[in-house]
């Protein structure tokens, strides 16, 4: 009978055998290993009312898709839990506001050019309804937003605010000898003073509230009324108010006037009751305060709900018992909302710089939230330039809005040549690679010039883009995509027209295939027995020692490496079994070592792993022994 070698000698020997699991090397039968792989993909099951995508077997492809839009911009996670099926990520001259439609905005012009700043504009009608602009210290009025007709130097300066009650325009300067001005039409109202002008310095905001003629002196808040000089018994804040340091808002409501300001880096709202006997106001009483680091340009009143555009965006608040506010999540816009027009369920309101290239309007749907006190929005109206939005007003049915150091831009009836949408990370649920194969679209009829793309982006920049774009055609039929394979998947559409008419898209669909980890199940037959034979050499082995090794990884489920061949895998033991027939004998009395008085059967162990995707190859810590 061999006799066991010395430790030493041992290991050498030992680490000619052909198989390592974890810190040791062992022989295999290998008419016994058996490998197979676990389907990763488990079987789905509706549990949905109605049938839709979740119905289908997952085996095959896996779908997304989108053919309503009208939750809006600002989600870049496009399928995780809390995401909305129906709002995109950004957007770029595409209307999303028609459900189950796509089609292009319309375009806009310069149809007035200053280098003048402070751009403040309304809409009156006084007989005829006609949009008001200031530049400088003229006034500009038209009755379709195409043709200016000046006012010239009606306040005696530079403008500096703009108000209307829907039928007077009243304008203000700073100058010197400053006034308050009003216009009817197409001239100044008349010459008389405290009824059509009033005189007073400094004038920084002006506006119609409830029926109130109300003006700003940094802090000072005063009653403008017809027949009566200014004086400080109208004012419903002195000069002396320590409370705010400007005042950049003030709007009615039918429970009262609301007005802001900001104090230091911090807005505030104050309610403004009005005294049933007397109609004179009341002391102004606080009702909200924003985040500190958060200021307030404008306010807007829509059916119960102020909208709040401050310097990091836009606010929504519900207005409660004696007009106290309770305001939801900010919608966050780069360089602050400055300007607002309710307008129907929309609001538009300015989007300063929305990239390099343009500026202009956002809009706002209040019959859609995406959270409390949360509207959708979008990007809308846009012009080619960079700047302050300062007035945006409703001319009829359509939209004009100023550029600071620009002009006057006008909605027209024609239509931008491109859009374009992002519609957000897809991951499929899954955080696994994925790689795209097919994409379809449905769209109206194309004419000439038309097209709509979708270009597929994933995680690395791997794209592919797939066009539609033959005249009469309502889709593409399913196209393959190619190259795109990623964490994440970026679907982005682009719809090209011609100035006359707009494509319009309905549908879009992506399929990919998930290419998760595919774990696989090893039943490795290893020889336990005293002395096992390979490579012409008989190897010595302590059978119970080393059982006791393989029964120590099931029960600490410990990843260890696992090597055959050229594969190496990390691992981890789910189970040993001694098949039936396959336990051969008890060991000689050579494996009676000091305190341990039993012997050990021989035979062959099936140890079942498991594979494991860990991202590193596990080293072994004997490094005597690696293989």
């Amino acid at each position: 009978m061999p006799v066991p070698p010395a430790s030493g000698l041992h290991k050498s020997v030992r680490d000619a055998l052909p198989v390592r699991l974890g810190d040791r090397k062992y022989n295999i039968d290998v008419t016994r290993l058996v490998r197979s792989t676990i389907d990763p993909i488990r079987q789905g099951f509706d549990t949905q009312g109605q049938p839709g995508e979740q119905s289908l077997n997952q085996a095959g492809v896996w779908k997304r898709s989108r053919n309503d839009w009208e939750l809006g911009a600002g989600q870049r996670e496009a399928d995780s839990p809390e995401s909305a099926l129906r709002r995109f990520n950004t957007s770029l001259g595409v209307n999303p506001w028609v459900k189950n439609e796509l089609t292009l905005h319309k375009a806009t012009a310069e149809t007035r050019s200053t280098s003048n700043s402070d751009l403040f504009m309304v809409v009156a009608d006084s007989g005829t309804e006609r949009a008001y602009i200031a530049d400088g210290s003229d006034v500009y009025q038209s009755t379709n937003g195409t043709a200016w007709t000046v006012i010239s130097n009606p306040a005696g300066g530079a403008i500096t605010a703009m108000a209307t009650d829907g039928y007077y325009v009243y304008v203000a300067s700073a100058a010197g000898a400053g006034e308050i001005q009003r216009i009817s039409g197409t001239a100044v109202s008349g010459a008389s003073l405290n009824t059509d002008h009033w005189v007073i310095d400094d004038v920084d905001g002006l506006w119609i509230a409830n029926g109130y003629l109300i003006t700003s002196i940094a802090k000072r808040l005063t009653v403008v009324s017809v027949g009566s000089a200014l004086a400080t018994n109208a004012d419903i804040t002195s000069a002396a108010f320590t409370q705010v340091s400007e005042w950049k808002s003030v709007i009615g409501t039918p429970v009262g006037i609301y007005a802001a300001g900001n104090q230091g880096d911090q807005g505030k709202i104050y309610y403004v009751g009005i005294n049933d006997s007397t109609s004179a106001l009341n002391v102004p009483v606080i009702v909200a305060e924003l985040p500190l680091g958060e200021k307030i340009n404008v306010l807007a009143e829509y059916g119960g709900l102020l909208i709040i555009g401050t310097t990091k965006g836009i606010r929504v608040a519900q207005i409660t018992g004696q007009g106290y506010l309770t305001y939801g999540p900010r919608i966050d816009i780069t360089n602050g909302v400055s300007v607002l027009e309710p307008q129907g369920e929309f609001v538009w309101f300015g989007w300063k710089n929305y990239n390099g290239t343009n500026t202009g309007l956002g809009r706002l749907s209040l019959k859609e939230l995406t959270g409390p006190l949360v509207p959708a929005y979008a990007s809308d109206l846009m012009a080619v330039a960079q700047g302050d939005i300062e007035g945006v007003v409703t001319l009829g049915d359509i939209r004009i809005f100023s550029v600071a150091g620009e002009g006057a831009y006008r909605e027209q009836d024609t239509y931008v040549t491109s859009g374009t949408v992002d519609e957000g990370r897809f991951r499929w649920g899954i955080t696994e690679l994925k790689t795209a194969v097919s994409v379809d679209l449905r769209h109206g009829a194309l004419i000439a010039d038309q097209s709509i793309a979708i270009t597929l982006t994933d995680d690395a920049g791997g794209t592919d883009t797939i066009t539609s774009d033959t005249v009469g055609n309502v889709t593409p039929d399913i196209q393959v995509a190619e190259g795109v394979t990623g964490e994440y998947i970026t679907p982005s559409l682009t719809l090209t027209g011609t100035a006359a008419a707009t494509p319009t898209l309905y549908r879009w669909t992506t399929r990919a295939i998930p290419m998760p980890f595919v774990a696989e199940v090893i039943a490795l037959p290893i020889i336990l027995t005293t002395f096992t034979e390979h490579d012409n050499r008989e190897v010595y082995q302590d059978i119970y020692e080393d059982y006791t090794y393989l029964r120590t990884l099931l029960e600490d489920r410990k990843l260890v490496t696992f090597i055959i061949g050229n594969e190496t895998k990390n691992v981890y033991v789910s189970g040993l079994a001694y098949a039936e027939g396959s336990i051969y004998k008890w060991s000689d009395s050579i494996q009676r070592l000091e305190n341990r008085r039993d012997r050990w059967v021989e035979g062959v162990i099936t140890v079942t792993l498991i594979t494991v995707q860990t991202g590193v190859t596990l080293v072994p810590t004997d490094v005597s022994s690696t293989g």
